[in-house]
């Protein structure tokens, strides 16, 4: 079964908050405060907790008191919880202002819009030449009108008659699964494997189960075990992969190229990883790896109880691979090919450098053959 990423939004006040011990915990009418809420719930229902704090005890306790001594002497609070949310570098769990926090942003920096005159991926999709088409896929999070895009670019290419085909996600950030399996069916040709995911027992997991598939037999299996097992544990009593099949394979595209950048993330990366597992005859294309926001995912979106105008995003699920050492985030996808061109000028619904240089790159592999 594929990720599902997507976001819902909940109260803040969430039940059974707990406190880190020691906790020194300024109050307004009694109320926990908004650090000490954002600690609380971390610890208690972010996936990523366990992995992220392993060996590193002392370390996250330092934060944790740097943070509240700062608060204490003036310090805005909400910079101080972007601090911390940022301190767990992961993508998938944040605030306003936390990307300045995350190590990665500075490692991976990805500022397209800075570096180029225009950069604004628009869904389109036309003939580049007589060989090969191309579909942009710039987000996940469709609606319904964009999802009915998505199943004409598929007809419409079909009915080209193009050998090549170039599916272009740069900017994709991320939103469903679903969004994009009209193209992961297009581009399939063999039967392949993905990792799973497993929650993180809590209130807010168990809450995401239920409005994504309490009603199925699945979903509420998943909520009986949830509730058997200790909250903080990881539910692993599920297949550690999923399968990619479809009942037949399209003829067309002959090969097909996949082109990326460093703001692919979530959804948009989840969809390199089952193209590369079910499709022998695609090609990653790009110059940046993608973002690095998958390992953990499906995402609560929590506002805080002083201040309800703000909020903080929080994964409920991790990867299979993570256990294992198999994690992207902390690097992003490679692209296949590394594409030696600099940056576009303008990035929208146009038929820019890099596709013209990846059709161009097909067009000499086809030649090889």
């Amino acid at each position: 079964m594929s990720v599902l990423l997507r976001v819902l939004p909940l109260v803040a006040a969430v039940a059974g908050l707990l406190l880190p011990a020691g906790a020194q915990v300024p109050v307004k009418g009694g109320e926990v405060s908004d650090f000490d809420f954002a600690v609380g719930v971390v610890e208690r229902a972010y996936a990523g907790y366990p992995d992220k704090t392993a060996n590193r005890a002392a370390e996250y306790g330092a934060l944790k008191e740097r943070l509240r001594s700062g608060i204490a002497s003036g310090r805005d609070t909400y910079d101080a919880v972007a601090e911390y949310l940022g301190w767990f570098d992961d993508s998938h769990l944040g605030t306003e202002g936390v990307r300045a926090y995350r190590p990665k942003s500075i490692r991976r920096p990805s500022d397209y819009a800075a570096r180029m005159e225009r950069y604004d991926p628009q869904f389109t999709h036309c003939r580049v030449d007589g060989e090969t088409y191309l579909i942009r896929f710039p987000s996940c999070d469709l609606n319904e009108e964009q999802t009915a895009w998505v199943r004409t670019a598929v007809r419409a290419y079909l009915a080209s008659g193009c050998e090549n085909l170039i599916l272009d996600i740069r900017g994709n950030g991320g939103g469903s699964d679903s969004a994009y399996e009209p193209l992961l069916r297009l581009l399939y040709d063999h039967e392949g494997a993905e990792d799973a995911m497993e929650y993180r027992v809590s209130d807010l997991a168990v809450a995401h189960v239920r409005e994504f598939a309490g009603d199925t037999e699945r979903g509420r299996g998943k909520i009986a075990r949830m509730e058997r097992t200790p909250a903080g544990e990881f539910l692993t009593d599920g297949p550690k992969t999923y399968r990619i099949h479809y009942d037949s394979v399209s003829p067309r595209p002959r090969r097909a190229g996949l082109l990326i950048d460093g703001k692919v993330g979530s959804s948009g990366e989840q969809l390199v990883l089952e193209v590369r597992a079910s499709s022998r005859r695609t090609t990653v294309y790009g110059q940046d790896n993608t973002l690095g926001c998958l390992d953990f995912s499906n995402c609560e979106i929590l506002y805080f109880p002083q201040d309800p105008t703000r909020w903080m995003m929080l994964p409920t699920t991790r990867s299979c691979r993570v256990p294992e050492g198999r994690g992207i985030d902390s690097a992003g996808i490679a692209p296949d090919v590394r594409i030696p061109l600099p940056l576009p000028e303008v990035l929208t619904d146009n038929v820019d450098a890099w596709t013209l240089w990846v059709a161009e790159d097909m067009k000499t592999e086809k030649r090889k053959e």
